[in-house]
């Protein structure tokens, strides 16, 4: 049993739960004219199902050996909160997409120790994905910036 897991998951869930009241609270209004508490509903139910999974793997997984301080892990932490500074001050002149891009390709490959062709394409569908969802079916806006020609309506 891995007590920071079941730490971790039940703080995640209390969050969960929070965001479902409060997106509740807001009205959750129909699917084709969604209320301003639809997205927190979701993201509410999202981190409480992972809440749940990580309890699980919690409890079954055998307690973790202690990673000894200065190996590196804070230069990690260090380099993500640098990358979504850089992500926050491009965003707008460059655009959801080509950012979006940016970021999570460069967390795949320094984070998450991908290949970069790899973290490119995960990058890239995500990206893309993501403005699907948000600019197209929820009509949110996201900046077009550098492909403003391109995707005409978003």
């Amino acid at each position: 049993m891995r007590v920071a897991d079941l730490v971790a998951a039940a703080a995640t869930a209390a969050l969960g739960a929070l965001l479902v009241r409060e997106g509740l609270d807001l009205g959750l209004g129909r699917p084709a004219n969604p209320g301003s508490g639809f997205i927190f509903w979701w993201i509410g139910v999202i981190l409480i199902a992972a809440a749940g999974a990580l309890g699980l793997i919690g409890l079954a997984a055998p307690p973790a050996d202690p990673v000894p301080a200065g190996e590196g892990r804070w230069q990690l932490a260090l380099a993500a909160a640098a990358a979504v500074l850089a992500y926050a001050l491009v965003f707008q002149p460059l655009g959801f997409i080509p950012s979006t891009i940016a970021l999570l390709t460069g967390l795949f490959v320094v984070v998450g120790r991908y290949a970069w062709p790899v973290a490119l394409g995960l990058g890239a569908g995500t990206a893309v994905l993501s403005w699907f969802v948000f600019a197209r079916l929820l009509s949110s806006p996201l900046p077009p910036g550098l492909l403003a020609g391109i995707l005409a309506g978003s």
